[in-house]
């Protein structure tokens, strides 16, 4: 009877501390008066008897929305999907307002908020949080971390845009939030003035050289400014790659994974 009581009380001990649900969950923030939604992966042996690395992935242009779906559709949700043992880390992934980017001052910080409530909620490690983001996601992860340097352990960052100043795609509404949000848009040099605020974070960047969409010379400015700043980077430039073709390249490299939760703060 005893070692019944005894298998018993282990047996509510490992529920009490296990996750009830894991995979891709739906989950919400209000922040004013708006709610958002995004969704959080968890993998399936969460447990809160330890804390966990946490990632922050920021979708590219095109999957804004309410339904906090979009930014699963695709990207790194998808190497989760083909193979779940390469992520033992809760995964945030939040999704932008429709006619908003990253690099709006309120989205930005729609971000955080959803980070604290992820490490409060699935017993997130402050020494282990990691962001990473692709195209407008990889634009935005910059300026967050301009913004909260002391907040990741390490960045990746997939054909990314620091100077918005020239981009036909970016309206003047764009350019002037850009400007207030991020003060190091408006300085003579803003690649230096970036890696200057981010040089302690290891950083990765990968760009393919036939990049459509955010001009390559973007990540080509940015990589020898981080090393003049004495930065931890690694640029990888990928030969005959499109816009979406070096996201697929970046994501699928399990050495970049490894890599990334390796870092700790």
């Amino acid at each position: 009877m005893r070692f019944v009581t005894c298998l018993a009380f282990g047996m509510c001990l490992a529920l009490s501390t296990a996750s009830a649900d894991t995979g891709f969950l739906d989950r919400s923030v209000t922040v004013g008066a708006v709610t958002y939604r995004y969704q959080v992966y968890v993998p399936a042996e969460h447990s809160r008897a330890r804390l966990w690395p946490v990632v922050v992935d920021l979708h590219g242009n095109g999957a804004q929305g309410p339904d906090g779906l979009l930014p699963t559709a695709r990207g790194l949700a998808d190497q989760i999907r083909f193979n779940r043992s390469r992520f033992p880390a809760v995964i945030v992934f939040p999704q932008a307002e429709v006619g908003k980017r990253w690099l709006d001052a309120d989205m930005e910080e729609l971000v955080i908020a959803q980070l604290d409530r992820t490490m409060t909620e699935f017993a997130g490690d402050p020494a282990r949080v990691y962001l990473t983001g692709f195209s407008m996601g990889a634009t935005g992860a910059y300026r967050i971390a301009y913004r909260w340097p002391n907040r990741f352990a390490a960045i990746v960052a997939i054909a990314g845009r620091v100077d918005t100043s020239d981009a036909r795609t970016y309206s003047d509404r764009d350019k002037n939030a850009d400007r207030k949000a991020n003060p190091f848009v408006s300085a003579p040099d803003p690649f230096a003035a970036l890696a200057e605020k981010i040089k302690h974070v290891p950083i990765r960047i990968f760009h393919g050289d036939a990049d459509e969409t955010v001009p390559v010379e973007q990540s080509r400015r940015l990589a020898p400014a981080l090393k003049a700043a004495h930065a931890n980077i690694r640029y990888e430039e990928y030969a005959g790659a499109t816009h979406v073709g070096a996201a697929e390249r970046a994501y699928a490299d399990k050495e970049l994974i490894a890599w990334l939760f390796a870092q700790h703060r």
